[in-house]
């Protein structure tokens, strides 16, 4: 070998590379001597030919280890780096904030994905015949569409009935029925768990709470109002246990209702009935005053009461 040559070997022995690379055996290396070249020069320079292949055999023995146990980190580096750079996505969307968003993976790494694609696959994801077989078996049996499938398949079956519109209106269609028949049964089934607690101990219960309720309204509205509380405990929207408290509720409401025939003022000198010669005056008694009379009657007052 020429002095250039020696020193240029050397120089590449000490920065870690190989004898296959300084042959030129590898694509990434210029050849910078032959190996006929290289074993004579060791055998005419005993003392630089130790050193060089005390550095060679080094060299190789790190570059095996590095084979076996770095060069699959370092591939998964090189390829996760290029990833991180590219501009675009595998499938040609371009990198933007708003359609990137990020997931772990199997090694609890942060991976960056793609919306569009994301969104690409759902279009196109369909379900398989044993799913949509079992939701068409559901659905004639009374089930609704969303009880048949669970959240993660209905986007694949609304793909699939866009795909095939008669069998998507049929479904759509019986799961609508369906629908309305579970409500109106949880309405009627509300309905009979509250007619108990009207017909509890023979309905004793009932009238007793309602008639301490009632004790202190006048006796023309009591009555009313009683029948106005009976009608909500037997709906189930009244408990025998807030009887006392919103009784107030129900005779508000009695005292409205007779305003919804018009302003009509009520007066005793009304008749009893359309064409009717009597007044509500002519069915009072001396009983029925705020002031009874004692034993001895009082002497009538002009003007009635």
């Amino acid at each position: 070998m020429t002095p250039a040559q020696a020193t240029r070997c050397m120089d590449a022995l000490k920065s870690k590379t190989t004898l296959r690379r300084i042959f030129g055996c590898s694509k990434e290396n210029v050849i910078i001597v032959t190996p006929g070249k290289f074993r004579n020069h060791c055998k005419a320079y005993p003392e630089w030919g130790a050193e060089a292949l005390r550095l060679a055999k080094e060299n190789e023995k790190a570059a095996g280890i590095r084979t076996t146990t770095v060069n699959l980190k370092y591939a998964r580096e090189r390829s996760a780096e290029s990833r991180r750079n590219a501009a675009t996505c595998a499938n040609g969307h371009v990198r933007t904030l708003e359609n990137t968003f990020y997931v772990l993976n199997e090694r609890n790494c942060l991976v960056r994905r793609c919306r569009d694609c994301n969104k690409n696959a759902k279009r196109a994801r369909l379900p398989t015949e044993e799913q949509v077989r079992a939701v068409v078996v559901a659905v004639h049996h009374g089930a609704t569409l969303t009880a048949a499938a669970s959240a993660s398949s209905q986007p694949a079956l609304r793909n699939f009935f866009r795909k095939n519109p008669k069998i998507g209106n049929r479904i759509y269609t019986l799961s609508r029925a369906n629908l309305a028949a579970r409500l109106r049964e949880v309405w009627r089934a509300k309905r009979l768990t509250a007619a108990p607690s009207l017909t509890q101990n023979n309905g004793e219960d009932a009238y007793e709470a309602v008639r301490r309720a009632t004790a202190h309204l006048h006796e023309h509205e009591r009555d009313d109002v009683m029948s106005r509380m009976f009608i909500a405990i037997g709906e189930g929207w009244l408990k025998l246990s807030e009887a006392s408290v919103r009784v107030g509720e129900f005779l508000r409401d009695q005292r409205r209702r007779p305003r919804v025939y018009g302003d009509q003022r009520f007066s005793l000198d009304n008749p009893l009935a359309d064409g009717s010669g009597m007044t509500w005056l002519d069915t009072k008694t001396n009983a029925d005053r705020l002031w009874g009379l004692g034993t001895a009657e009082a002497p009538r007052k002009e003007g009635g009461f």
